[in-house]
């Protein structure tokens, strides 16, 4: 039997080690889709080892996590490149797996391929979440870095559907499957009149905007997630009304999905601005349970999703955006996301 490993040498935590965000949960999927076939090995910054006991036929402990405090200075900054690249020459240099799945990746990954020559006797795959990397005025520079490194992978897989694709060995699978066992439980429950906006509560979120919407048009408001930003968090439990809630908080998985198979919406306040051409994971679950997703109209379409778009999170402020027709797409829509069918196309592609 063939032997793969796993990666994840970016692993976010706060300042306990807890982890943040969703790699745990992709880890055990990615396992569960593969386990019968292959012999599944990982390699994880240490604080996602945690759970990860008899699930494994090896487990190799990077040496750094990454803390996601909200401000950091350039020191801090450059040190986190650093601590990145070192886990990456870690994971290099095993030798004894067929296949290296990086399904967390970043540009200094790319980088790194850039930096090396092709290695051969191991397929490398690499798991991309956006089509460019982009940074102002050296935009040129870094996609030429980030295409140049990726073709040194054998595969790369692609999370969003019409991703440029410049690869010549490509898969596109989402970032999650749909599993009846897992959600199905959630599906019946009760919806309340209310929206929710889950997971990490980073930059890329307009949650100042959010709050002010919400504040004018007095619906119900749960925002619950890991806040990077202390600070921040002060500022909006200053500024909310009593309609809106917001915690600091690490969801268990059953709570997350017990959040939002329990509201009406979904809400996904991203800054397209620095979210183009991404995709998101609670998009993609908010499908599975049932709550309608309002979102940039961008996102929606760049990922094929219904829901309830705007061009100005201002529209949320009124209630005529409620008014819109809740689109909640059909049974059809979850075949997409079919675990036996996700899994049929990854095997061919990690085989061929």
């Amino acid at each position: 039997m063939k032997k793969i490993l796993l990666v994840d040498y970016y692993g976010m935590c706060d300042n306990k080690g807890n982890p943040i965000g969703h790699s745990p949960k992709v880890l055990r999927e990615y396992r569960e889709l593969i386990q019968d076939d292959f012999q599944v090995g990982a390699a994880l910054s240490p604080c996602l080892m945690e759970g990860t006991e008899g699930l494994f036929a090896d487990v190799i402990s990077l040496k750094y996590n990454i803390n996601a405090k909200g401000y950091k200075s350039f020191w801090e900054r450059i040190t986190d490149k650093f601590k990145l690249l070192h886990n990456i020459r870690q994971v290099m240099k095993h030798k004894e797996y067929d296949i290296m799945w990086f399904y967390r990746t970043d540009f200094f990954l790319f980088f790194s391929f850039y930096m090396h020559r092709k290695r051969n006797g191991t397929k490398m795959i690499g798991q991309v979440y956006q089509e460019e990397f982009i940074g102002g005025g050296l935009a040129g520079l870094l996609n030429h870095i980030y295409k140049k490194g990726a073709m040194k992978f054998d595969g790369l897989i692609y999370t969003q559907k019409g991703m440029a694709g410049f690869h010549p060995n490509t898969l596109y699978i989402p970032d999650y499957y749909y599993d009846e066992e897992k959600y199905g439980k959630y599906r019946g429950q009760v919806k309340e009149e209310k929206a929710v906006c889950l997971g990490t509560m980073n930059p890329y979120k307009k949650l100042e905007e959010v709050v002010d919407a919400f504040n004018q048009n007095g619906m119900r408001l749960e925002i619950k997630g890991y806040f990077y930003d202390k600070e921040r968090l002060g500022r909006l439990l200053e500024k909310k009304k009593s309609n809106i809630e917001i915690q600091d908080v690490i969801l268990s998985e059953e709570e997350y999905y017990s959040l939002l198979a329990g509201a009406e919406y979904s809400l996904l306040p991203y800054d397209m601005e620095q979210y183009s051409s991404r995709t998101s994971g609670v998009l993609q679950e908010s499908l599975f349970l049932g709550a309608v997703p309002v979102a940039p109209r961008q996102l929606l379409e760049e990922n094929g999703m219904d829901g309830i778009g705007y061009e100005k999170i201002e529209e949320l402020a009124g209630r005529n955006w409620m008014l819109q027709e809740k689109k909640k797409d059909k049974q059809d829509r979850l075949e997409e996301y079919s675990r036996e069918k996700i899994r049929d196309r990854l095997l061919v592609f990690l085989e061929a």
